[in-house]
């Protein structure tokens, strides 16, 4: 937008340019003509030489704040933000991009602060720079574990319909694909006190503070009562919001435990529950304040050098069923300036027992010589896996393992992620001579179902008895004979894990293991309304026959967007039993369903039932016809397969949709898509009709920056590897 004289000036010092830095008039235009034709550099010179003849200057200090962030100069930008916030400590600018470059420098408590403070100082005129300045936090608080301040952020642009409402949808995705724990998705309003109450006027003063968003205030207020209001829940349940909100995770969670602590002494029939609830809250935040406590299992390299003929080596790795040959991306190695290894193989223990097959421990790199080093072999996974495999490897490449310098920021993993993230070999069946009939569960759904059982059976054998960091160390079965505060944290657990269904073991063992550690098994819930009256925690224990249709519609959604994905199934299936539902909310409760089913059999059973409505939806019949592709591919049914492309040909052959979803299926499969148009462009028919024809299909080549397994290769070309977790 031009400059004139009475614009604001861009400093935010509230005035006029007129009245404020009318002799750089021309200079501020000339920046701002740079800074939108994206010259950024050059602008930024410009400043610099502006900054120098004209010291002090509020507008050229933001102007010149905000280039260095565009331009990366982190550290040029904090020293400028704190020139700048020296000279204005109230001005809303300097404050905001203080607090941008505090977040920036990983001091998120500080810059929540900073920014309540300018969001305080702009009052009801908010400078589009703070506006952005928001955002930008959002987005830096979604990254790193944040999700209080995140959250609360979004909720303040929202209320002050700031920004334009695409961006806010954006900053609202940013912060889910963040992965916020469920717990913390879980909206908790600000609690009130009674109308009788002594501290009843400052109470009420800090909840004003914290509605109209001077959230430090409100906290020290509320703070301020703890002297005579130290067992009110009510107050602490506030702090630890605020808190939350303030980016201060541990604060929050000592007050959600004194919540809890409080609601444990309490008579009321729904104090059990809160209690449990709020430790879970104080859990979920203890991790979020520091990620590295103690238990935790971390990521371990070893390496020996390699002696005689490689050849030999590999062809004794391949007669050894303890390893598998995983394929190798040379291209991976080579982007980064790295020697690919010669050959790379996921390591299996042996066999456990109750059925269950060999678990994947680890990998293993073979590097031929070089100029530069001997060949030699690295093994890698998680230190208890490493420990298991490490006698595995040593025995067939006749070498001695050695721990090697571990490679700084290397990741971990919490006993919980551990147990549950565990895989185990797949050994595929013959290929089927016909494939599977209408109704009949494909190879690929018995090989999943088993793969689930183990990590189930697993699971429920050994997570008792393991010492978990949320419960500070102890046992499941130690914590709840411990009862108390142990106790509820264990049960905060299992019904956290329980209604997001950490394990997906196509059966329910949240029972089971309730009894393995000596847990009551959860009493029944009958509520007619629950969407006002109960939390989402509690939801699964509902008595789904009693609940209104209205509370089921409201429930699904909720459910489904807070990550409970066990109760969003339930739901939509006691939603599906009403009669009289509309085809919308049966469109929903169908969607929910076929995204949670365990079988292609079950998919295909669902889809027919979406298909009947989709006319009446006025959905797009040929995106129907992808799900079923992926599908049918999934089962290995090459007929049925070909008769789904050719429907797809013939009927939606000009939808761009519907063509960039079959090339997603077929690469998702394996499929080389550019191969299969070169050659019908060729006139060549694909071989084998273009598919697999077994159940199993070829995954994709892993990416640069996706998640690490056990079977993939090593972080050690120089890429920090993240722990993969389900």
């Amino acid at each position: 937008m031009p400059l004139d004289p009475y614009s604001p000036c861009p400093g935010g010092t509230g005035k006029k340019i007129k009245f404020c830095c009318h002799e750089l008039l021309g200079d501020l235009e000339q920046l701002d003509r740079l800074v939108e034709g994206e010259q950024i550099q050059a602008a930024l010179e410009q400043v610099v030489r502006l900054s120098d003849k004209h010291p002090g200057k509020a507008c050229l200090l933001a102007t010149r704040t905000k280039l260095e962030l565009a331009a990366k100069k982190f550290n040029d930008a904090a020293v400028t933000s704190r020139a700048f916030l020296e000279a204005y400590p109230d001005n809303p600018l300097a404050l905001g991009h203080a607090a941008v470059t505090a977040a920036l420098n990983d001091n998120m408590q500080e810059a929540a602060s900073l920014f309540d403070r300018a969001r305080e100082a702009a009052g009801d005129e908010i400078p589009d720079d703070l506006t952005r300045i928001a955002m930008t936090l959002v987005q830096v608080a979604s990254q790193v574990g944040q999700f209080g301040l995140a959250e609360s952020t979004i909720e303040w642009l929202t209320e002050k319909s700031l920004g334009s409402e695409e961006e806010r949808g954006i900053l609202a995705e940013t912060f889910l694909s963040s992965g916020p724990p469920p717990a913390l998705r879980i909206r908790v309003p600000l609690a009130v006190t009674p109308d009788a109450s002594p501290w009843r006027f400052e109470f009420d003063t800090a909840l004003k503070h914290a509605g109209s968003w001077k959230l430090s205030k409100a906290l020290k207020t509320f703070n301020s009562l703890k002297g005579v209001a130290g067992d009110d829940a009510a107050l602490f349940t506030n702090i630890a919001l605020l808190c939350e909100r303030l980016a201060r995770p541990l604060e929050a969670a000592e007050a959600w435990l004194k919540v809890a602590e409080l609601r444990a002494s309490s008579e009321d029939p729904a104090a059990p529950d809160e209690a449990v609830e709020a430790t879970g809250r104080a859990v979920v935040l203890e991790s979020q304040a520091n990620p590295e406590r103690s238990p935790v299992i971390r990521y371990k390299v070893l390496r020996a050098g390699l002696d005689g003929d490689l050849d030999l080596l590999e062809d004794a790795l391949r007669k050894n069923d303890h390893f598998e040959a995983s394929p190798v991306d040379r291209s991976r190695w080579v982007s980064r300036g790295a020697v690919p290894p010669r050959s790379s193989w996921r390591v299996y223990g042996d066999a456990e027992g109750d059925g269950a097959g060999q678990r994947l421990l680890a990998s293993i790199l073979i590097h031929g010589k070089q100029t530069d080093r001997d060949a030699e072999v690295t093994l890698q996974g998680l230190a208890p896996d490493v420990t298991e495999a490490k006698p595995l490897v040593e025995a067939p490449l006749h070498c001695s393992l050695e721990e090697a310098e571990q490679p700084l920021g290397l990741p971990s993993a919490t006993p919980m992620n551990y147990l549950a993230g565990a895989q185990y070999k797949l050994v595929p069946p013959p290929p089927p001579t016909s494939p599977p009939a209408a109704g009949e569960d494909a190879p690929i759904d018995t090989l999943l179902a088993e793969q689930q059982a183990s990590v189930a059976k697993r699971f429920i054998t050994r997570w008792a008895d393991t010492a978990l960091p949320e419960l500070l160390g102890k046992t499941p079965r130690d914590a709840v004979a411990a009862g108390g505060e142990p106790q509820r944290r264990v049960e905060a657990i299992v019904n956290d894990a329980e209604a997001t269904e950490m394990i997906p073991a196509g059966r329910d063992i949240w029972p089971e293991l309730r009894t393995a550690v000596g847990l009551p098994a959860p009493s029944l819930i009958e509520s007619a309304t629950p969407l006002g009256d109960l939390p989402p925690q509690r939801w699964l224990r509902l008595n789904f026959a009693k609940v209104e249709l209205d509370h089921l519609r409201g429930m699904l959604l909720a459910a489904a967007d807070i990550g409970y994905s066990l109760t969003a199934e339930r739901v939509a299936e006691a939603l599906l039993s009403q009669d009289g539902i509309s085809d919308p909310d049966r469109w929903q409760a169908l969607g929910v369903l076929e995204a949670r089913a365990r079988t292609t059999t079950r998919r295909l059973e669902i889809l027919t039932q979406i298909r009947g409505l989709a006319k009446t939806m006025q959905a797009d019949e040929g995106m129907l016809d992808v799900a079923e592709l992926r599908i049918q591919l999934q089962r290995g049914d090459q007929p049925a397969f070909m008769q789904v492309m050719e429907r797809i040909r013939r009927l939606h052959g000009q939808n761009p949709r519907v063509a960039n979803g079959v090339a997603q299926v077929l690469m998702e499969a394996g499929i080389d898509v550019n191969a299969l148009a070169a050659a019908s462009a060729a006139g060549m028919p694909p071989a084998a009709g273009g598919v697999p024809a077994g159940p199993a299909t070829a995954a994709p080549a892993a990416q640069p920056g996706k998640l690490w397994t056990p079977g993939s290769e090593s972080a050690g070309g120089g890429e920090k590897p993240a722990i993969w977790t389900p």
